[in-house]
């Protein structure tokens, strides 16, 4: 006898052991899952729901980079604000523009507006109405805890959180917005590009933590790269195209700012094994191919196609190092400075002697660094400098130190700069560490400020940072 087949009836057993296995997994994935995990997910919710609340400054985001605060802020107010601090308890976190995407910020104020104090090294943010800025508050130390601290943490929370600004345009000024929650943020570490090195911050400079190529670049297919080996380094190369190049890498990437140079120089100088004697501020750093053969140094190809001696690898404070950062070509930073000289009608170059050499004080009203006596193109030392002018915060950590730590020398020009036809530029533009042939002048403070922008020789290089 046919007996039909209980479709039907199979279907609905089918669906009663299934739901009975679904139960018992989410039950499973429940006992499983960490409360300590879902109570940080939930503070972090109440937190962004109560700080994307505030007025007039709404806080969009925030994660931590690195033990540095990244907070993406809106002005919800009708007026510019200006933004003179993030503080946590009364610790004051050092601040500066910060890049919204996967990229660290300028190394100082550099935003149109912006207010930047050169003796107090401080930057205040202007912040237009309904204007998303995101910027980054340094980690800092109270006492000897860590005012944002990310160890061993997936997330972190920072307390008693007051922005202090002023309305732009008024008289009305130190206002503070302190909310009455913590501020719960992601913990994250920025990592850098393969041949990359990572290098720590210095608040001093306001410089935040980036990556820069830890070899010079070199010219694959117009592609800047950093590598160890392969072609020359690039050179003859002028600093805007330098600049070009390193933008066209993408979005974050820039030809490495001074400030950023100096940030590494200070580091490098402070970690024993980059000394001779293996003793900070004893003996000489290591300038590597510089064309003088001490313990310091060798001569190497000129330039170097590939890594060569150990003496041209410097190690920084948290391990990584950086290759030929002084003494195998000069680069280009992305800095300059002006003279008051706008006219060269005066000027001349005879193949031997600049023109412009009546200024004993070097640059009066300008921007360049002065020893009070030079005239025309000379080498000094950075003990010797009177007046640092725009490059106030080029000075070499110790005072005493010289040339024969390996700090480098200063080439100072109180005319005009050349632009390879002749000594016709007002603008001097930034160059550092120094050249193969260059011996003693050579360091990671070695300073060049007698070319132009435009200018290139086969001894000029660059590297990019991000």
């Amino acid at each position: 006898m046919f007996i039909p087949c209980k479709r039907g009836q199979g279907a609905t057993e089918y669906l009663v052991i299934l739901g009975a296995v679904l139960l018992v997994s989410i039950v499973v994935v429940s006992a499983m899952s960490s409360p300590a995990s879902s109570q940080v997910s939930m503070k972090q919710q109440q937190s962004q729901a109560y700080w994307s609340s505030l007025s007039p400054i709404k806080v969009l985001s925030s994660k931590v980079v690195d033990n540095n605060l990244v907070l993406g802020l809106q002005n919800t107010g009708s007026s510019t604000l200006r933004l003179d601090g993030i503080l946590s308890g009364n610790v004051s976190l050092p601040i500066y523009p910060y890049y919204s995407g996967d990229a660290y910020g300028p190394a100082y104020c550099s935003r149109p507006n912006d207010n930047f104090s050169e003796p107090s090294m401080t930057c205040a943010l202007m912040i237009g109405s309904g204007e998303v800025a995101y910027v980054a508050a340094q980690g800092a130390i109270s006492g000897t805890a860590a005012v944002v601290d990310c160890a061993g943490k997936a997330s972190t929370e920072i307390s008693d959180v007051r922005f202090a600004y002023s309305v732009g345009g008024s008289s009305i000024s130190n206002l503070v917005l302190k909310g009455e929650k913590s501020i719960v943020a992601s913990c994250g570490i920025k990592t850098c590009d393969v041949n990359w090195t990572k290098v720590p911050g210095n608040s001093s400079l306001l410089v935040n933590d980036f990556c820069v190529m830890t070899y010079e670049a070199r010219d694959f297919s117009g592609v800047a790269v950093s590598t160890a080996n392969g072609s020359i380094p690039w050179g003859n190369i002028n600093q805007s195209n330098a600049q070009a190049n390193c933008s066209a890498l993408g979005a974050g990437y820039h030809l490495i700012r001074d400030r950023e140079w100096v940030a590494i120089a200070d580091n490098v100088a402070s970690v024993a094994v980059n000394w001779d004697s293996g003793v900070v501020g004893s003996g000489s750093l290591y300038v590597g191919n510089t064309g003088v053969n001490s313990s310091a140094s060798y001569d190497g190809a000129n330039p170097e196609t590939g890594i060569g001696n150990s003496t041209a690898q410097l190690f920084l404070s948290n391990g990584q190092s950086i290759w030929h950062f002084s003494g195998n070509l000069w680069e280009w930073t992305d800095g300059s400075v002006f003279e008051n000289r706008t006219s060269s009608s005066s000027c001349f170059w005879n193949g031997t002697t600049p023109g412009c050499q009546n200024d004993p004080d070097g640059i009066t009203g300008g921007q360049m660094p002065t020893n009070g006596t030079m005239l025309g193109v000379d080498w000094v030392e950075y003990s010797s400098i009177t007046n640092y002018n725009a490059l106030n915060y080029s000075r070499v950590p110790v005072s005493s130190w010289n040339s024969t730590n390996g700090v480098g020398l200063i080439l100072l020009n109180s005319g005009l700069a050349s632009n390879s036809t002749g000594y016709l530029s007002a603008v001097h533009a930034l160059r550092r560490g120094g050249s193969w042939a260059n011996g003693a002048n050579t360091g990671p403070w070695a300073l060049f400020l007698s070319f132009a922008p435009s200018n290139m020789v086969a001894s000029g290089g660059f590297r990019c940072a991000r």
